[in-house]
């Protein structure tokens, strides 16, 4: 049999069950050929074969990331940056912001990701507001959006103004909130329900614009290695998005789909009932292709941490704030009973709930409407997203219903937050709790949340092995695990999420021949030093999508 592809004289890493290693590996049809010696692979090479010679390099099986956004990560590329780090100050933010309304016709919308309300300005002790953003743009509406994505936006005089937001605008039933300063004028943040007018006030993307969100948000996946991804928030326009792609020959990743679930009653903004429409249609976790396939069907029970409004038990710590605050101890984003009778229909129909969730109060609510309905001798492999705050009793019972969890691991890792300046050490010391979550046998699988902390699986490795923050703290040391069980993450355990353990996952003979090769073996580098490990190739169905020299070449 002649190989497509051989990759040879590496460390290949095929996170079997047994822990094996090989030199070399080949593949044929998209599918792994031999994996063993180099000169037992270079007897699969012909006259066609492409060889890669690793030098050295460390090839492993195909990064899978379990949660994030596609077409908001290719949307916010674009947007002005204005994460921490580079930022540092209020005025480096509206730096940014004045550079991008120097080059930005008056009137136009300037959009802005990335801004995180956990952070404190060391500096000014204070947010940006409205009118910091007014000296940089005055004559453009400007956005500056959250990194977490539940806890509003920063908007300027110009953009309040197209939404008719001013000193006399009621304020609305929490937990929507418009911020004022001591003089009853709003400062800029707007959030929940009240935030409405202002999304409506920006242009809506075309469908061009959002394809080309779409692929732009794929390039950079594949420059971080990554070969499979569970899109966390599909909508209908979406998914015709990535079947155009697939059908074009231009979908160069594997893309599963969590389609968008209804948030009450009221059946959300479009008023459609899309578990129902699944559920008469027939459509069951893994339907589609082995380039694009259902995972399941989303749903949000509280909020975040980044703005204080992921649901808690007890109150947050730090800053005071009135018990009728969305930041006394958060929010829920849907009723409990509700959304408990949506995982009875789901489970009745074959579908697979997937919920984000993040305090602990959340976890409990998850939990009983799992508990009433799920059997755990059946292979539901429900799943909690993100998991921040999962306390041992948490543990006890995600492991008895056989719940899966992706964990958000990255978070500690990059800039979405600092949670431990309002959560107290007791609480940190289970926030993304990936030792605890393995040592209970939870099926646990590792994301950035992309964009709302970075998509880069070395991130998430580093962390989970470290547990350092951006800002250099460790948090929960307890909770570090070896560099091997960290790359289960990405790996096997994130291919049994999606119901693909028998196709990815592993380097094995028969399994889709996706790989992503890295300068040095993982496991022999500083801890500290994994995310430093440069992306060599990028390789799906055996075919190189992305190489360090080259770029993309798909």
């Amino acid at each position: 049999m002649i190989a497509d592809i051989a990759l040879i004289d590496g460390t290949v890493l095929t996170l079997d069950a047994d822990g094996r290693e090989a030199e070399a590996l080949s593949s044929r049809a998209g599918r792994i050929a031999t994996v063993g010696s180099t000169d037992e692979v270079l007897d699969d090479v012909g006259p066609e074969t492409t060889v890669v010679d690793l030098e050295g390099r460390a090839a492993l099986p195909g990064f899978i990331d379990t949660h994030l956004h596609v077409p908001m990560g290719g949307a916010r590329m674009v947007h002005v940056n204005c994460r921490s780090p580079p930022n540092e100050s209020v005025a480096d933010v509206q730096g940014r912001i004045r550079d991008r309304a120097e080059g930005t016709p008056d009137g136009e919308w300037i959009l802005c990701s990335g801004y995180n309300l956990g952070l404190v300005w060391e500096a000014e002790g204070r947010h940006i507001d409205r009118w910091d953003i007014d000296e940089v743009a005055p004559d453009n509406p400007v956005q500056v959006n959250s990194v977490g994505g539940h806890t509003g936006s920063i908007y300027n005089s110009a953009a309040l103004d197209r939404a008719d937001i001013d000193r006399d605008t009621p304020d609305p039933e929490p937990p929507a909130t418009i911020e004022r300063d001591a003089d009853g004028r709003p400062s800029g943040l707007v959030s929940e329900e009240a935030e409405i007018p202002l999304h409506e006030a920006i242009p809506d993307e075309t469908d061009e614009d959002r394809r080309a969100n779409v692929e732009r948000a794929i390039d950079r996946l594949l420059e971080w290695g990554i070969t499979t991804v569970h899109e966390a928030k599909t909508t209908p326009g979406d998914l015709r998005i990535y079947q155009e792609l697939e059908r074009e020959g231009d979908l160069p990743l594997r893309l599963g789909t969590m389609i968008q679930g209804d948030a009450g009653e009221d059946l959300g903004e479009e008023g459609i009932d899309l578990l129902s429409r699944l559920a008469e249609t027939g459509v069951r976790p893994g339907f589609g292709s082995d380039r694009l396939f259902v995972v399941g069907v989303k749903y949000f029970m509280d909020g975040a941490f980044t703005g204080r409004t992921a649901a808690m038990r007890d109150p947050y710590e730090g800053e005071p704030v009135p018990e009728d605050s969305p930041q006394y101890d958060g929010v829920l984003h849907i009723d409990p009973e509700y959304f408990a009778d949506r995982v009875e229909r789901a489970a009745e129909a074959g579908l697979r709930v997937c919920v984000h969730g993040q305090g602990d109060l959340a976890m409990d609510h998850i939990l009983d409407a799992y508990e009433a309905v799920l059997d755990p001798d059946e292979d539901h492999r429900f799943r909690i997203e993100h998991a921040g705050l999962t306390r041992p009793e948490h543990l006890e019972r995600m492991a008895d219903l056989g719940v899966c969890v992706s964990s958000s691991i990255s978070f500690l890792g990059a800039d979405v937050s600092r949670n431990w300046v309002y959560w107290g050490d007791e609480r940190m010391d289970w926030t993304y709790a990936v030792a605890a979550l393995q040592e209970h046998g939870i099926p646990t699988a590792g994301n950035g949340d992309w964009p709302v902390a970075t998509g880069d699986p070395r991130v998430g490795l580093r962390t989970a092995v470290t547990r350092e923050t951006v800002t250099g703290d460790v948090v929960g040391p307890d909770q570090r695990v070896a560099i091997e069980d960290a790359l289960r993450l990405y790996g096997p355990d994130a291919a049994y999420l999606g119901f693909n353990e028998d196709e990815k996952g592993t380097l094995e003979p028969g399994k889709l021949a996706d790989v992503t090769v890295l300068s040095a073996d993982p496991r022999a580098v500083d801890p500290a030093a994994i995310s430093d490990l440069d992306v060599e190739y990028t390789v799906v169905d055996g075919e190189v999508v992305y190489d360090a020299e080259r770029g993309h070449v798909y």
